[in-house]
């Protein structure tokens, strides 16, 4: 058995590809394994877990696209350096995102309808109780798995064609990105657990932690937007290394 080996066990929840990644990312949030650190070649965690080469790489993919781990051609992985807030919270569509990071993506529009702004949602979008917002509900998938519930308001005063907008073909995030300037952004990031209506939105069970970003976009003091994006916990991480100011 390697130096490492006794540090990375299977917990016995879910798929082995899940239980890997969480095994490395275990090492990976307690500092045992560094940034920079070399990951162990796929074919040492196959003969470690004794599983398949695929089942690590898919393992191995889910850490990328989470940040945490970098793969280099022929050089093998490393622990990422963590990015900073403004990269992690970039506005990203998934559209591409997901298959840059060689995974089959999928989407799926629940819901499309205008509707009178709440006062609560009003209160949101900076807009009068009653005012027109084309409401979406979204599913994101990759390689089959939901990673992201996309619910969203636009306001209709700003960007009147979203109401004629076909979003079964289209995602609203990537239409919004080409469809109107923004010059600003404001996240909120909460933690929950999942509701029944979330649990069968995200394919989790009940009572299951979720990871939520809240983001409000604008145009100059207009609000455009308000999105909720809500994650499985257990298929999104947000990793942040600082130093002291000064």
């Amino acid at each position: 058995m390697s130096e490492w080996a006794g540090d990375l066990c299977l917990d016995g929840s879910g798929p082995v590809y899940d239980q890997i990644r969480r095994a490395i990312l275990g090492n990976i949030r307690a500092g045992i394994w560094p940034p920079r650190h070399r990951i162990p070649a796929e074919a040492e965690l196959a003969a470690h877990f004794g599983t398949a080469r695929m089942t690590v790489n898919r393992a191995l993919r889910g850490l990328t696209e989470d940040g945490l781990i970098v793969r280099r051609r022929r050089a093998g992985s490393f622990v990422a350096q963590p990015p900073s807030p403004a990269a992690m919270l970039e506005i990203v569509d998934m559209s591409t995102a997901i298959p840059a990071r060689g995974q089959v993506y999928g989407y799926q529009c629940l819901t499309d309808q205008t509707v009178a702004a709440s006062p609560e949602r009003a209160a949101q979008m900076q807009v009068a109780t009653g005012a027109p917002l084309q409401h979406l509900v979204c599913r994101h998938t990759a390689d089959g798995d939901v990673i992201e519930l996309e619910e969203r308001w636009i306001n209709l005063a700003l960007l009147p064609s979203a109401a004629d907008q076909d979003f079964r073909a289209t995602a609203p995030g990537a239409w919004l990105l080409s469809a109107t300037p923004w010059t600003a952004a404001e996240h909120t990031v909460l933690a929950i657990n999942a509701d029944a209506r979330l649990a069968g939105l995200l394919e989790i069970r009940r009572g299951d932690a979720c990871l939520v970003l809240e983001r409000r976009t604008f145009q100059n003091e207009a609000v455009v937007t308000f999105a909720r994006l809500t994650h499985p916990g257990d298929r999104h991480v947000m990793t942040e290394r600082f130093a002291p100011a000064g």
